[in-house]
């Protein structure tokens, strides 16, 4: 029995050791699940979305949209430079996979130059605005 137990120990301690890189810190959406705005002379704003980290919400993923196209597919962890013209925008997410839901839109409008950031939740439901800095 005690060496049912060491082996079961041993077999924690190397799941413990080996890290997923997939959920340590935030890595740009792979390019073969980006389609489109992402040539830097495509617009003169920009807009970022990021998915939080999280095992809740893992088999997720979230449709990204601008101006009602699909954009992009994302997973946790992960972000997104959007170059777009400046001027109101409308940026979508709609989670799909394990996980379903109802699109959610919300007002992305930029001016030339400037940058917005968006969050989506680990859970993969819902997409906020990020707060201006305060000056």
């Amino acid at each position: 029995m005690r060496y049912i137990a060491l082996a079961g120990l041993v077999l924690l301690a190397g799941c413990a050791a080996n890290r997923n890189e997939r959920h340590v810190g935030l890595h740009d959406v792979p390019s073969s699940t980006v389609f489109g705005l992402q040539d830097p002379n495509g617009g003169d704003a920009m807009l970022t979305v990021v998915r939080a980290q999280g095992l809740w919400g893992g088999g997720c993923s979230s449709a990204i949209y601008v101006d009602d196209k699909v954009v992009a597919d994302m997973e946790i962890g992960e972000q997104l430079a959007l170059h777009v013209p400046a001027g109101a925008r409308k940026l979508g997410m709609q989670p799909h996979g394990s996980c379903s839901g109802d699109r959610v839109d919300v007002d992305a409008t930029v001016g030339q130059g400037e940058s917005r950031t968006f969050t989506i939740p680990a859970s993969g439901e819902g997409l906020t605005a990020e707060a201006a800095p305060k000056a």
